[in-house]
């Protein structure tokens, strides 16, 4: 249980976390299109794509309050830890479940899976960018690290839910900290699940396809 001490940090947090959600919607009018499933309070792992630092906030910000209060973005200690501001905005606004990317700041006993496995034990729905980095090629994903692999095969009744942001890129370029006044579109597709015996590569070639069957085409776009 958190003490008294913390509560004004909490209602801070809270009011911070209003504070972006309106902002990012009065910004960007981002939308969200559950296309493949109900915005429900169901236990999901939302997977991305992942081209700029506001992927995660625009995502976050879509959702509706019931479900947002429930979900924790899977973020990187490395960046989140920094300073003080992003230290207090990471952990508290977005309750993100950290993990470190540099197996050299790892202490020994630390696995980063186990950070995310107990997370989802604890009820969370999580959202996550299986790309590992921030995708700066023409091609529309990187390739997927392992770990969605391994939460749907630790995890096989939590859904995994292809989650594509469109329209990131010109609202915040990179290098930008002022972002454009355009509109964002979330799209939220049907959930897979690692299938009985289905190996890691396919599995994973699998969650790419269905992610970016979610993209905009370029007609779309225009």
């Amino acid at each position: 249980m958190k003490s008294l001490m913390s509560l004004p940090r909490r209602f801070a947090a809270k009011i911070v976390g209003q504070a972006i959600a309106l902002f990012a919607h009065f910004i960007t009018a981002v939308r969200a299109d559950w296309r493949g499933i109900e915005p429900v309070n169901k236990q999901r792992v939302y997977y991305a794509n992942h081209v700029s630092n506001a992927d995660m906030p625009m995502i976050w910000s879509c959702m509706p309050p019931n479900i947002r209060r429930d979900v924790r973005p899977v973020a990187a200690a490395d960046y989140w830890l920094k300073n003080k501001l992003r230290a207090f905005v990471g952990p508290e606004v977005f309750n993100c479940v950290l993990v470190d990317r540099r197996p050299e700041a790892r202490s020994e006993n630390h696995d980063p899976m186990q950070n995310i496995l107990d997370a989802l034990d604890d009820g969370s729905s999580l959202i996550i960018f299986p790309e590992g980095n921030r995708n700066m090629t023409e091609d529309p994903l990187l390739p997927f690290k392992s770990g969605l692999f391994n939460m749907g095969k630790a995890r096989p009744d939590v859904d995994l839910v292809p989650t594509w942001i469109a329209n990131v890129t010109e609202i915040m370029p990179k290098g930008e900290v002022i972002p454009l006044p355009l509109i964002c579109t979330v799209t939220f597709g049907e959930p897979i699940h690692v299938q009985d015996d289905e190996k890691k590569d396919a599995f994973l070639e699998r969650a790419s396809a269905a992610l970016v069957d979610l993209a905009p085409s370029q007609e779309d776009r225009l």
